[in-house]
Parts: C-alpha cells; structure tokens; sequence
C-alpha cells in the first residue's frame, strides 16, 4: 500500500480537499433533494476508495452501495441483499473491520423496520468507533446521511445524537472525523453546524434553511445557493478561510438513488468482499441466535437436574477424595478463566459511556419528561431483558465461567436495573 495523497480533486476543475483534513475534520453537506448533496458524498468516497483510506457509511436509504461496482465495499444492514444481515451484537466486530481491518463499510439501516432496533445499533456503532480509535488514533470518516434524524435542532438528543456530538467536539483527537448530510440545515442542531470545518452548500430555497446559510456565511451567499445548479455548491472550509463556488464531478460508480421511471432498472455488476470478512459477520449472529435459543434449554435443563437431585436419581455417591479433587480442579480452571476474561480498557470505556448516558437521560426524562429520553430509556430495559436470557444461557453452557462479553452483558444489566429502579423512585417523588 502506497502513501496516500496529501489531497484528493473533488470538482470538475480539480479543486482539492486535504485528506487529513477530510478524514480526522468536521463536515456538513447540505442540499434540497436532487441538487447533489449524496453525489458530492459518493464522490468523496470514490477517492478515499482510490487510495484505501478508511470510512463507515451509515445509509438511511440504500443508496450507496453502488459503490461496490468498482469496489470492495462491504455492505451490511437487515435485508438479504447486503453482503451480511447484521444486528446490534455485530457492533464490535463492524467497529474492528472498519479500524483495525481497514475494511470500507456502508451500513444500509434502510431496511430495518424497527425503529429501536436500528437506532440501537447505530448507536452501538458509533460509540465503539469512538472508544476503539482512542488506542488507535488513525484518521478515519464517519458519514451519517440524514444527520436531522439523529442530530435535530429542537426536541433534544438521544444518545446517539449525544454520541455524533461527542464526535464532533472530541473526534479530531483521536481521528475519527464525521461528515453529516441532511437536505434540511434549519432542522441540524447547530451545536453540530458550528463545530465543522468544511461545509457543502448545494441548492437551498425554503426561507429557514437560507438563513442558515445567511447566519453562518452572508447574505450575498444566501441569495446565491438559491440559484444554484444540481452538482454547483458553496465550499467553505476553514483549512484556507474561503467561501468558493465549485462544481463537484459526476460519481464514476453507478447511482443507485436515481428517481426511478417506467423503464426496467439497470442491476450492476457488483465486486464481491473477501467470504472471510462474510463469515465473521455470520459466526456473531449465529452465536447471538444460539444464545438466545439456549436460554430455554438451560432453564429446563437446571430444573430438571434439580428434580433428579431431590429424588435421589442421582445415583450412588462418588469416592469423598475423588469429588474433592474434582471440585478443587474445577475451582481453578474457573479463576484462569476469569483471569483471561478481564475486560480491556476499550471495553470498559464503552461500558462506563453507556451507564452514564442512562443516568443522564433518566435525569433529563424526569427533569422534561421528554419523549425521547423516556422511548431511550425503554429501549434500554427491553434491551436488557433480551439479553438477561442470552447471558443466563451463556453461563450455563460455560459452567459459570465468565466470558467477557458474558461480564459485560452483566455489569450492564445491573446498570439498566439501576435505572429502572431509579426512575421509578424520581417519577414518585416528582409525581408528589
């Protein structure tokens, strides 16, 4: 692998951006729909694709996996056309193909029709990026496609727009850079707007997203983007201080967000990834699935057991010296076990970032009883739920030894009881 550039061209007359700029920075593509603001963000990824520079695509409309026509791209989400169907236990190894793999990801969260589910996920994703690249501290793009779902100006945040703000304010330091795309500016917080360094501005004409434009640049700029041709746009960026107005280049893959018409659709020829990366992404689901199914099976399993005890089917008792050389051996292997399973310090910055994102949500519910904080609190109790069986069962195959996902899944179900109880407690006294 060579070195990568110290720009890449992005426009028609060869206008640059600077790849460490571009990948560790803050950027913000704006634009109504069908002015080229997707384009602008494809083309990008083309380039970053040239030189195998790193990126996660988060694609609310299945849109970008036109990449993969001359690419290696691997494409995951929920349907049976992506490479790998995936869920929120997939969040660790995305995050560690993506960083330490250097594997291109576009995650397709178009097609899951639950809205928890998805927002888990992304949320998921987003924070072990940010816990992962504190080790590594290698330049890296996030690209979220409609930032006004996750970033809104009004209403407040959920943790997953808590966590892209994070990004945005702490990111550069440990070079994970975020691009949001949004056809709406006036609907982006502009906490988020104000903190990026280089911004796209492609057509706008409705009033409130002008102003945006008018706050932030001038008034001769909001006139400006009202006029502007699909694929024209305003590029501010603070790396050189100018406001310019440039013509992005066409994608050189094929665009699968067209508006469609009456003609067939054209199906491209896409590269397949490497069937290892495919097998991974399956073993976690398989073992997820397995989990869960053998939760049941452990229950019955120990009651039964219980039952033979008490009847005395058992059978005759083993020598005395026997079972306490048994229990001693079994004793030891347990403590290796643990030994081996202690958290790493990612892990544990990921844990401790979830607990105090439920504690300042549980505060924020009761303090404005609002909508968002309590659909994530409920998210996270159902989550827990889910998974008091999966590691119930987990521990019941293992004999008690402590995996560190299974001492993870643990120190989070206390934490999400805690906040059970502790909402309860507030919501009484608040209610009185």
């Amino acid at each position: 692998m060579t070195d990568p550039p110290a720009e890449i061209p992005v426009t028609v007359d060869g206008e640059t951006l600077p790849v460490v700029d571009l990948l560790t920075g803050r950027g913000f593509i704006t634009g109504k729909s069908g002015s080229g603001k997707s384009v602008t963000a494809s083309v990008i990824a083309e380039e970053l694709l040239e030189h195998d520079l790193g990126f996660l695509i988060v694609d609310t409309d299945g849109e970008y996996y036109g990449l993969k026509e001359q690419y290696e791209v691997l494409h995951v989400g929920a349907d049976e056309t992506c490479d790998a169907q995936v869920s929120v236990d997939h969040a660790p190894l995305l995050a560690e193909l993506a960083l330490e793999d250097g594997v291109p990801i576009v995650l397709d969260v178009s097609g899951y029709l639950d809205e928890d589910e998805r927002t888990a996920l992304l949320e998921r994703v987003v924070r072990e990026l940010f816990v992962r690249e504190k080790e590594l501290r290698q330049p890296f793009l996030l690209v979220v496609e409609e930032a006004h779902e996750y970033l809104p100006e009004s209403g407040g945040l959920d943790a997953l727009g808590e966590r892209l703000l994070q990004i945005a304010k702490r990111g550069r330091k440990r070079g994970l850079g975020i691009c949001a795309i949004s056809q709406r500016p006036a609907a982006v917080d502009k906490d988020f707007i104000t903190q990026c360094n280089w911004l796209v501005w492609h057509r706008l004409t409705w009033n409130n997203d002008t102003d945006v434009v008018r706050r932030i640049i001038d008034a001769d700029a909001a006139e400006t983007v009202e006029t502007l041709a699909n694929g024209e746009a305003l590029l501010m960026t603070d790396w050189d201080e100018r406001v310019q107005r440039v013509t992005f280049r066409m994608r050189e893959t094929v665009d699968v967000g067209t508006t469609p018409d009456f003609s067939a659709p054209t199906v491209p020829d896409l590269k397949p990834v490497d069937p290892a990366l495919v097998r991974r992404l399956e073993a976690v689901g398989a073992a997820s699935a397995s989990n869960t199914e053998a939760a049941g099976d452990a229950a019955t399993e120990t009651a039964e057991s219980n039952a033979s005890e008490a009847s005395g089917e058992s059978g005759s008792a083993p020598d005395q010296d026997s079972a306490t050389d048994s229990a001693l051996s079994e004793r030891d292997s347990r403590h290796a076990a643990r030994s081996r399973a202690s958290p790493t310090p990612a892990q544990r910055e990921s844990l401790l970032l979830e607990v105090g994102d439920m504690m300042v949500f549980l505060f924020r519910a009761v303090r404005t009883r609002s909508v968002r904080a309590f659909r994530y609190l409920a998210q996270q109790v159902r989550s827990g739920v889910l998974g008091l069986r999966a590691v119930a069962a987990t521990a019941a195959e293992s004999g008690g030894t402590q995996t560190p996902s299974n001492r993870q899944s643990k120190i989070r179900l206390v934490a999400l009881l805690a906040v059970v109880l502790g909402l309860g407690l507030l919501l009484v006294l608040f209610a009185g």
